[in-house]
């Protein structure tokens, strides 16, 4: 597992079926990386637990459970029990174990309050954002390839309709405050085939008319795209590209996607947020948060103290000298907060502001609100797959979004 959890979308419908194992040259090429790298850091939980989900993918259960029992040992508190490529193993005794010690030092925190629910269960929103200047919170559809929303009141209306616009499954969203527009990341992940006028990139839509303003594609057809973040004093954005572990920028003037980053320069690229000097860019990835200067676009890892984990995160938003953002596939489901010294160049220390709340059921994005953090607790993500039928609506829920107080 070293890529983000969107892309692993495609594996749940394997959670109840015989495992079967993974042919792959780029599995095997990674997992021979992954043993190289531990040879000079052999205690690294985040590199451990990447290395037996490979191996849980080519079904050899014993080393899995082998490299698991390690990652338990280093007191992380990286969480194995949901994430799907282990699901072959999910009811046997021994990793029934791990996960019980896992959980026996890391007690759950639930401080969230109920803040807004989308009534349409069937949903399968993966990214959302609240706009102030209205109050409305708005949630893109991976399954529906739409964009709804909702406000106090609870009643639910789509923003845009199902295939209108060329608009694919509906990823990160971001509120343009001052201009009122949507940025709304497209991807045609699992569309086969792909209909001629679905576009992959990122849509601009007018909030005050709903009306599409423009469509940002990128020149490379292997782009995939993830989460995107804005530049308030431009209206310029920048969106993830997981597959190619890069970033693209969105530049006035233009409607082609410009490449910011070599690709690789970060695994699994994800979340992102910039910092309120619109200096720098942080960039989650498969083993931690990028740090990006957006003058010289020199990328270096955030340097962390022994014990804090930022691999992983999927919504990430920067927050008075500190980055927020929700954790998963290397756990259920964790709200984390990273403080950063003054230079913004490394985490001085991490903050668990929230874990194993009961409604969590693969949590992924949310949105700043002042002094708060919204963010999506129950997308249900992992119950459906792209090539397979919707699961019955009494399995569902409404999506539950909760807000967690931010200022100390």
């Amino acid at each position: 597992m070293t890529i983000a959890i969107i892309l692993n979308i495609a594996l749940a419908a394997a959670a109840t079926q015989p495992c079967t194992s993974a042919k792959s040259p780029q599995l095997d090429a990674e997992i021979t990386r992954f043993e190289n790298q531990l040879k000079t850091t052999p205690n690294d939980p985040v590199l451990l637990y990447n290395l037996a989900s490979d191996y849980a993918e080519k079904c050899d259960s014993v080393r899995t459970m082998a490299l698991l029992h390690k990652v338990a040992d280093r007191d992380s508190g990286l969480d194995p029990a949901q994430y799907i490529a282990f699901a072959f193993i999910r009811n046997t005794p021994e990793f029934q174990a791990i996960v019980t010690q896992i959980r026996r030092k890391n007690r759950p925190r639930i401080q969230s309050k109920p803040a807004f629910v989308i009534k349409e269960p069937d949903l399968i929103p993966e990214g959302m954002v609240y706009a102030r200047f209205s109050g409305r919170l708005y949630a893109g559809s991976m399954a529906k390839q739409k964009i709804v929303w909702t406000d106090k009141t609870g009643e639910l209306h789509d923003f845009v309709k199902p295939g209108v616009d060329g608009l694919g499954r509906v990823l990160g969203l971001h509120v343009d405050e001052a201009r009122k527009q949507l940025w709304a990341v497209s991807s045609v992940f699992g569309i086969v085939p792909t209909p001629a006028e679905m576009v992959p990139g990122l849509f601009k839509y007018d909030l005050t008319t709903g009306k599409l303003d423009s469509i940002y594609r990128a020149s490379d057809k292997d782009a995939g795209f993830n989460d995107v973040t804005l530049v308030p004093s431009s209206g310029e954005a920048y969106t993830t590209d997981p597959p190619q572990g890069t970033v693209y920028m969105a530049r006035t003037g233009s409607r082609e996607l410009e490449r910011l980053l070599p690709t690789g320069t970060v695994p699994g690229a994800n979340g992102i947020a910039l910092s309120d000097d619109e200096k720098t860019l942080f960039v989650a990835g498969d083993f931690g948060i990028t740090r990006v200067d957006l003058r010289t676009k020199s990328a270096a890892l955030l340097p962390t103290p022994a014990g804090v984990i930022d691999a992983s995160m999927d919504g990430l938003y920067f927050y008075r000298q500190s980055l927020v953002g929700i954790q998963n596939a290397i756990h259920p489901g964790r709200v984390m907060r990273f403080y950063l010294d003054p230079a913004l160049a490394r985490i001085t220390r991490a903050e668990i502001l929230e874990t194993y709340n009961p409604v969590f059921e693969e949590p992924t994005t949310g949105s700043l609100d002042g002094d708060s953090l919204l963010f999506m607790a129950n997308t249900q993500m992992y119950r459906w797959s792209p090539d397979q039928p919707m699961p019955p609506m009494s399995d569902l829920h409404d999506i539950q979004v909760l807000r967690i107080a931010l200022k100390e």
